[in-house]
């Protein structure tokens, strides 16, 4: 039997994720999922002081709805953000094995 795995790393584990549905006809071959600092949980609890400056200053001048979701610091409810919207596609479950590596 033919098997497909997966293997993210930073934002690509999100775009796999979020492709999953797509090949949903594809399921039953599913095998591992892989990913390497990909922020499944956003960038919310971030302890680097640095780093937040530095997404701060990027959310601001560039305007980035892409950057202030990952923050989690959108004023919409959190149902409306990509990654709640993200946690509820199916895809997850049809892997054999899942390994989230240095996962935020």
């Amino acid at each position: 039997m033919e098997k497909i795995s997966f293997v993210g790393f930073s934002l690509g584990g999100l775009i796999a994720r979020a492709a999953f549905p797509h090949l949903e006809h594809l399921q039953k071959k599913f095998y591992t999922f892989i990913t390497f600092s990909t922020p499944h949980l956003g960038y919310m609890y971030n302890s680097n002081k640095l780093f937040d400056t530095g997404m701060w200053f990027l959310k601001k001048w560039n305007k980035s709805k892409c950057l202030a979701q990952l923050s989690m610091s959108e004023l919409e409810k959190d149902v409306n953000q990509c990654l709640y919207k993200l946690s509820e596609m199916p895809g997850m479950a049809w892997f054999e094995n899942i390994v989230l590596v240095c996962s935020n």
